[in-house]
This record gives structure tokens, sequence and C-alpha cells, in this order.
């Protein structure tokens, strides 16, 4: 039974944030609304704000947010790094189609992996490097290497001939554009160890799912609320993410906090086996962006963009047992 409910979780997670992609890409618009990535985190730390109420409501137990942040400090601080790299990260979607823009993010499954596996090496849980590198996940390591390489060089040689950019040598050299999802993904990948250490009831700490929505919606609340009063001082007028505007990317971080919550419990009943499943959802936001956003990616950038998931399938795939 405990499977089937940790399969469940699974699937509305992917679902859930296979959804936010296509909702955070909706609301960019036009690109070039100012501070439109802290307008983003606003909408975020709203719906981050009322999850982690609601779940201060309904804990039976006795909390205190204070005592619980020391305690699991690890989370704390990671609360903190995801407020900010976070917000940075939403200027991938004002370059990038949904269509690109979450495969890269999805290398974060892989990584995420070998970080934590790393974690579990120094906690004693695996006994030597040798079971890290095994053919497979060496294998996914290097496909996922030389598809952002070449990803990154047919699109920056594409940049290089677009007007927008031509003030912008950094969005047409190197990474270019594709350095916004990759940071994203190195910190989506620390979150995984994060939260398998914290949550793991068998090789973690065994925090509370509910205790680490609550303190990191609560610090990324209070970024939020900074970010608000940033923009007011900035713009001379308040910002108001419930417009017909916003709506977009409101339903975006509802979808994925929503799916923040439903990747915790699964994580606390099997941090290892999680991300494996996880690592396909990029698959749907492809789709997603292909039928109802009418993108339109090279055969080229299809071949590496799904190079990068494959990948990331072979190195979480081949996880520990």
């Amino acid at each position: 039974m405990d499977s089937i409910i940790w399969l469940v979780f699974i699937v509305l997670a992917i679902l859930m944030w296979s959804s936010s992609c296509l909702f955070y890409k909706a609301g960019v618009y036009d690109g070039k609304e100012e501070h439109i990535c802290l307008k983003y985190s606003v909408c975020i730390g709203v719906v981050f704000f009322v999850i982690a109420l609601v779940y201060l409501i309904i804990r039976d137990e006795p909390f205190s947010i204070l005592e619980s942040a020391v305690r699991f400090w690890p989370m704390t601080v990671f609360g903190i790094l995801y407020a900010v790299i976070n917000t940075i990260s939403f200027k991938g979607y004002v370059y990038n189609e949904a269509t690109v823009e979450s495969p890269i993010e999805g290398i974060s499954g892989g990584a995420s992996t070998i970080l934590l596996i790393l974690a579990y090496l120094a906690l004693g849980r695996v006994k030597s490097i040798a079971e890290l590198l095994t053919p497979f996940r060496s294998a996914g390591i290097l496909i996922i290497l030389v598809s952002i390489i070449l990803l990154s060089t047919v699109r920056n040689r594409t940049n290089r001939k677009n007007p927008e950019y031509k003030n912008k040598k950094l969005l047409s050299r190197g990474l270019g554009t594709l350095i916004f999802p990759v940071i994203f993904a190195i910190v989506d990948g620390l979150e995984t160890i994060v939260t398998g250490v914290c949550l793991d009831t068998t090789y973690g700490y065994a925090m509370p799912e509910g205790d680490s929505i609550i303190i990191v919606g609560m610090e990324y609340a209070v970024f939020a609320f900074v970010f608000w009063i940033y923009i007011f001082w900035k713009e001379k007028k308040l910002y108001n993410p419930f417009t017909k505007k916003s709506a977009p990317r409101l339903l975006g971080a509802l979808t994925d906090n929503v799916g923040i919550v439903f990747y915790s419990y699964a994580m606390a009943m099997n941090s290892v086996s999680t991300d494996p499943l996880l690592a396909v959802y990029p698959i749907f936001v492809m789709l997603g962006g292909r039928i109802f956003m009418k993108e339109k990616v090279s055969k080229a950038q299809y071949v590496f963009l799904l190079g990068i998931v494959a990948g990331s399938v072979l190195v979480v795939l081949d996880t520990i047992s």
C-alpha cells in the first residue's frame, strides 16, 4: 500500500511541475517588463505563505519555528539560498522557451542523485566512490555534458544574429541563455541532498514533512515581501499579483508549490527512488510547449534536449537499491 501511495505522490508531482513550467512561461508576455523576476517571486511567496500557514494551523503537535529552524539548520540555510537563486533563475523563462528551459532544469534529476549518494557516502551508507561512478552513471553524465555544450552552441549561434542580444554578449557566448536553468539545476540538486538527509525516516533525521514546508515557505514569504516593497520603491506603485496579467504566474507558483508538497512526502517515503521517476517530467513540458504554446525549436535542438533527458534518466535509474 505504501508503494502505491508513494507512486501517486510522484505522478501528482510530475503533473504539477509540468504545468508550472508552462504557466511560468505563459506569464512572461513580451519579456520587457521591469523587475519581472521579483514579481514572479512575489507570486511564489504568496502561495508559499498560504501553504505554510495551513500547515501551521492543522499541525497537531506544538511547533516552534525558531526551534525547528535551528534543529534542522540545513533546511533553513537552503531556504535562503533557494529564495535568492530561484528569483534569479526566472530570467531563463524570459530568454528560453519552456521546451528548452525545463529539460535543462531537469538535469538536476541526474546531478541530485549523485549529490545525494555522495551525502550518503559521508553518512556511511555507501561504502566506496566506486559505487557512484558506475558505467550507466558515467555514460549519463557524459551524454548530459555533450548535449548541453552542443545545444548551447546551436542556440548561441542563433542569438548572435538576433538584434535583441546585440548588447548582451553574455547571452550569446558560452552557455548563453542556458546559464539560468543550469544555475537552478545546481541548486535543485542541492535541495535533494538537504531534503533527503532531513526528511528520510530511514537514513536521515526524520524531519516532519510539514516542518520543511513551513520553514522554507515562511523564509520565501519574507523575501517576497522585501521584493514587493522594493518594486513599490522603484516603480512608485504597488504590484498586485492577483490581476489577470499575473494569473499565469500565480497559477505557476501554485502548481509549483503543490508539487513541492507531493515531492516532500515522496522523498520522506523513499528519497533515493523518487528522482528517477521525476526525471521524465521535462518530456511532458516539451510536449505541452509544442502543443499548447506552439513553441518552435529546431530538430537539432530537440535531439540535444532529448539527450539531456536521456542522460538524466540514465543517471537516476542507476541508483542504489
